[in-house]
């Protein structure tokens, strides 16, 4: 069997004296959509951040392709093949479409692999070539989490951890951003999501994780969760997810 792409062994971590994760172990297989549910301040935020290099675990380790990241910095991280759209976009509000989407190829200097990664963003999201020339910031929410996902892919990510990334979308936007999700999956990418919305996640997910006050009380094939009667109960109002 092949390793993980990505993997958590054991992870503790702690906010001062509060203890977040225990013992939290999960993995991402290289082509995956692998999704972390859970409840508020079920530590799913801190998961990612722990993935980032923006918190470190007291004990264990991150593995990424059979490499250990944990204790590296970000950029490191970032260069190592790991991309990030964070919860609510944050993006240059004042810069134009076009400078986000280049600031996300600030580890590069291939000038003509940008452009051409540059042309291929947005032949997937051909509703930001409209809007190059715009300033961010007056972009819609769904727009912004494209430009977030299309800034993600500018650097060559193998993987992408996407936290919470239907939050604040109108229903039209939440199906065209996870139809994305899918099609940058396809094109070869891996992607962990966090998500607090089980039945959106379930719907395109390979696999998932339910995280509950730091703990994995869950996890198994995306379809096997959405028909788990503790899944329904908990997340889905008490019906499958379709």
């Amino acid at each position: 069997m092949s390793r993980p792409l990505l993997e958590l062994d054991k992870i503790n971590s702690f906010y001062g004296p509060v203890q977040v994760h225990f013992d939290l172990s999960l993995h991402v297989n290289a082509g995956e959509i692998v999704c972390l549910l859970g409840g508020n301040a079920s530590g799913k935020s801190t998961t990612m951040k722990t993935i980032l290099g923006l918190m470190r675990p007291r004990s264990g380790t991150v593995t990424f392709d059979g490499q250990v990241i944990s204790g590296l910095e970000t950029p490191r991280i970032i260069r190592a093949g790991i991309g990030s759209v964070p919860e609510a976009r944050r993006l240059f509000g004042a810069m134009t479409v076009r400078e986000n989407l280049l600031m996300g190829a600030f580890i590069r200097n291939d000038a003509a692999g940008i452009r051409d990664d540059l042309a291929r963003v947005l032949g997937l999201f051909p509703r930001l070539h409209e809007r190059l020339g715009q300033r961010a910031g007056t972009l819609s929410g769904g727009e912004q989490q494209m430009v977030a996902m299309a800034r993600a892919l500018m650097g060559r990510p193998r993987l992408i951890c996407m936290d919470e990334p239907t939050m604040g979308l109108s229903p039209r936007f939440v199906d065209v951003v996870l139809e994305l999700i899918a099609t940058i999956n396809r094109e070869g990418v891996s992607v962990f999501m966090v998500e607090q919305n089980a039945s959106l996640a379930l719907q395109i997910a390979h696999r998932g994780y339910v995280l509950q006050t730091g703990r994995i009380a869950l996890s198994g094939p995306a379809a096997t969760l959405a028909r788990d009667p503790r899944i329904r109960d908990a997340y889905l109002g008490g019906e499958v997810a379709a």
